[in-house]
C-alpha cells in the first residue's frame, strides 16, 4: 500500500494528464474508429426528433427512431454519418445528417508512461498484451528500469519484468492487459554514460560485471579520430563534490592483454574516449560540474 501511494503521488499529475486523454480520443477525424462505449451527438437537419445523444451499445450498434438499430463499430465519423444518412432515406428525403465524438469508453484504452519511446494512449485491441502495447508505444529506451516496471489496474500495482520479456523472451512474463490498464517503465539510475569518440554515445544500462571495453563495444566501438591511450573513467562523489579519472591505455590491453587497463565499472560511471589535444581538468568540470579532480593512472 505504502510503495502504491509513493508511485501515485510522483505520478499523479502526468497521470491525470494522460487519463483525461479517455475522455478525448488521442487521434480524432479521420484515423479514429467508433468502438462500444463511445457517445456521439446526431444532428439531422430540421429533425429534432432523431437528433440527440447516442451511445454505442455493446453490440457496436446505436438504436435511431426511424432507422433502428445501425451498426456503427469500427467506422470512421465519416463513415457513421454516411452510414446514418443512408438509413434514413427510405424515411427522409436527401436527409443531413451531422455527427460529433463527444466522449470516448475510457474502456477502449491502455497506456503507457516513464521510459518508453512514446508515451499516451493507446486504442486497446483484442487479446493485448503488455508486449503489444510495449511495441505500439515504440520500445522502451536505453534508460529503462526493465526489472521495475509495473502496471497499475484500478486498486492494484502488478510487478512487470520486461527484462525477463524482452531481453530473455520469457513468455511468460507476457502479462494479459485490460481496458484501462497503465503501464509505467521508471527510469533505470543503473547507467553508464560513453562520450567522446565512440560510434554512439550516450547512456547505457550497466550491467554487474561490466568493464570499459564492454561498454565501448556496447557503443560501437571508438572512432578513427580516438585517443585510445588516454581513455578515462570519470567517477563522481557528490557528496565531496569531487571527481576521480581512472586512466586508462587501451593500446596496452588490445596490443599486451593488460587487463588491468580493462577496469571494472560502476554505475554512475562516464567513460571518455578522447580526441586529441584534450584537457583532462576541463572536461571532467564540464562533464560533471565539479573542479576538484584526483586523477588516478593505472
Amino acid at each position: 500500500m505504502k510503495r502504491r501511494r509513493e508511485v501515485r503521488a510522483v505520478l499523479g499529475a502526468m497521470l491525470t494528464a494522460v487519463l483525461l486523454a479517455a475522455v478525448v480520443p488521442p487521434v480524432l477525424g479521420d484515423a479514429y474508429v467508433v468502438a462500444p462505449g463511445d457517445t456521439m451527438s446526431v444532428t439531422v437537419l430540421n429533425e429534432p426528433s432523431l437528433s440527440g445523444s447516442y451511445t454505442v451499445d455493446p453490440d457496436g450498434k446505436i438504436a435511431l427512431p426511424l432507422a433502428g438499430s445501425i451498426p456503427v463499430e469500427g467506422l470512421t465519423l465519416d463513415q457513421v454519418t454516411s452510414t446514418i444518412a443512408k438509413a434514413l432515406e427510405p424515411y427522409i428525403v436527401k436527409p443531413q445528417v451531422t455527427v460529433a465524438l463527444r466522449t470516448v469508453s475510457s474502456r477502449n484504452y491502455v497506456y503507457a508512461l516513464g521510459q518508453v519511446t512514446k508515451t499516451g494512449s493507446y486504442t486497446m485491441e483484442r487479446g493485448w498484451t503488455i508486449a503489444d502495447l510495449i511495441a505500439a508505444a515504440g520500445g522502451t529506451t536505453s534508460r529503462a528500469a526493465l526489472t521495475q516496471a509495473f502496471i497499475l489496474r484500478k486498486d492494484q500495482t502488478i510487478p512487470v519484468d520486461l527484462d525477463a520479456l524482452i531481453v530473455k523472451g520469457q513468455t511468460s512474463a507476457n502479462v494479459a492487459l485490460q481496458p484501462g490498464d497503465v503501464i509505467i517503465v521508471p527510469e533505470t539510475k543503473n547507467t553508464v554514460q560513453v562520450m567522446g569518440e565512440v560510434l554512439h554515445p550516450g547512456n547505457y544500462t550497466f550491467k554487474a560485471g561490466d568493464r570499459v571495453v564492454d561498454v565501448i563495444s556496447t557503443a560501437g566501438g571508438n572512432t578513427t579520430n580516438a585517443i585510445i591511450k588516454d581513455v578515462g573513467v570519470i567517477r563522481q562523489d557528490t557528496t565531496k563534490k569531487a571527481a576521480t579519472v581512472i586512466h586508462i591505455d587501451l593500446n596496452k590491453f588490445y596490443k599486451a592483454g593488460d587487463q588491468a587497463q580493462n577496469v571494472p565499472l560502476l554505475p554512475g560511471d562516464i567513460v571518455y574516449v578522447p580526441p586529441k589535444g584534450t584537457n583532462w581538468l576541463q572536461v571532467v568540470s564540464q562533464l560533471t560540474g565539479f573542479a576538484t579532480l584526483i586523477t588516478i593512472f593505472k
